[in-house]
């Protein structure tokens, strides 16, 4: 279906009232919320003003005995939870200062473990510097192989210092090869 100017225009006149009458009957919601709020509050103002004079009237009348009562009833509450959040407090700083010193004694004791192993990680260590040492003593350097071609189109290959030179490249790479598998060196990284 092709929409053209027309059919849009009469679609959104169709949308149109549902969408304003949604939104009207919001705010209309809404103004009968805000409008009893204000008449609840309001009667509240009214109560409490009489009470209040009822209670300027008859000091020791009945709206006086309870406001008293009410006055005793929310100084207690606050009295009880003044005192539960001491007890909170107190009960975390407890926590706080056994935590701190559960992790002292425990830093403590891994110090100390550490201190007693120490002897023993020279030990190993001293053992594997020795290891290590007798390694590379017993292996044998490797060769220093240095390969170079001339002008004539021969090779030379110059190993710890002597000078060989080969017609073709091949015979220089055997040369090479053979030499590094008769040094065959025991040191492998």
């Amino acid at each position: 279906m092709k929409l053209t100017p027309l059919v849009c225009l009469i679609l959104g006149l169709a949308i149109a009232p549902v969408s304003w009458a949604q939104s009207t009957e919001d705010a209309q919601t809404k103004a009968l919320r805000e409008q009893l709020e204000r008449e609840t509050a309001a009667r509240k103002a009214e109560a409490d003003a009489a009470i209040a004079a009822d209670i300027a009237r008859h000091p020791d009348g009945a709206n006086a005995q309870a406001a008293r009562k009410a006055a005793e009833a929310a100084k207690a509450l606050e009295l009880v939870k003044q005192t539960v959040e001491e007890k909170a407090k107190s009960d975390a700083d407890a926590a706080a200062k056994a935590a701190a010193a559960k992790d002292a004694e425990d830093s403590k004791a891994a110090a100390a473990a550490w201190a007693a192993g120490a002897p023993e990680r020279a030990r190993a260590a001293a053992a594997q510097k020795a290891a290590v040492d007798k390694w590379r003593a017993s292996a044998k350097p490797a060769p220093s192989i240095i390969m170079g071609k001339r002008a004539d189109g021969s090779i030379t290959v110059m190993v710890d210092g002597e000078v060989s030179s080969f017609p073709t490249a091949a015979e220089a790479e055997a040369f090479v090869a053979k030499v590094r598998n008769d040094h065959d060196t025991t040191l492998s990284y």
